[in-house]
Order: C-alpha cells, then sequence, then structure tokens
C-alpha cells in the first residue's frame, strides 16, 4: 500500500470514556487514491505501532470482543483533531 500520508492521535472514547487511536492516511496504491481512517481502541503512539496492534487484534479477535469501531462518537475536540488530520491528508494528496 502506497501511503503519502499517515498520522495518528489518540483521544478518549466518547462512549467509553477508554483510549481510543485514530489513525488518518492518504493512499495511492492499486488504482485508489484516498483517505483512510481507522480506530482502535488503546494508546498507541505511532502509525506503525497502531497498525501492528491493528494487525494483532484483527487476528486474535474473538466474538463479542472487538474494539474496531464502524461508528465512532467523537468529542468535539476529537472532531477539530481529526478535521485538522483530514485537511492535511487531503493537501498531500496533492503533493
Amino acid at each position: 500500500m502506497g501511503s503519502k500520508y499517515r498520522k495518528c492521535f489518540t483521544s478518549t472514547g466518547a462512549l467509553t470514556e477508554k483510549p481510543v487511536t485514530i489513525l488518518v492516511e492518504y493512499i495511492d496504491a492499486k488504482g485508489f487514491k484516498g483517505v483512510s481512517i481507522e480506530s482502535l481502541e488503546g494508546d498507541f503512539k505511532s502509525p506503525e505501532a497502531f497498525e501492528q496492534a491493528y494487525k494483532s487484534h484483527s487476528s486474535n479477535v474473538s466474538e463479542g470482543s472487538d474494539k474496531i469501531y464502524n461508528f465512532l462518537p467523537m468529542t468535539l475536540k476529537t472532531a477539530i483533531i481529526l478535521r485538522d488530520l483530514l485537511n492535511e491528508a487531503i493537501k498531500a494528496s496533492s503533493a
């Protein structure tokens, strides 16, 4: 996968009040050009640490223990950070 931009940040889950790390990427690979947003419960300091934990979690998940969110409620502070990272990713797409 060709990532031109990767950045993550950790926030507090709006419902669980536990740390949630959000990874934002601009991807240019296999005919796809776009932005990816992934999240995982936990505090990961780098995109590489996030990716390692995401892969580990995905391969070891049991029913009822999935911490990968499809619905990600967030505070306004988190939404502002996410907006800023999405803007950065969009700018990276034209670099």
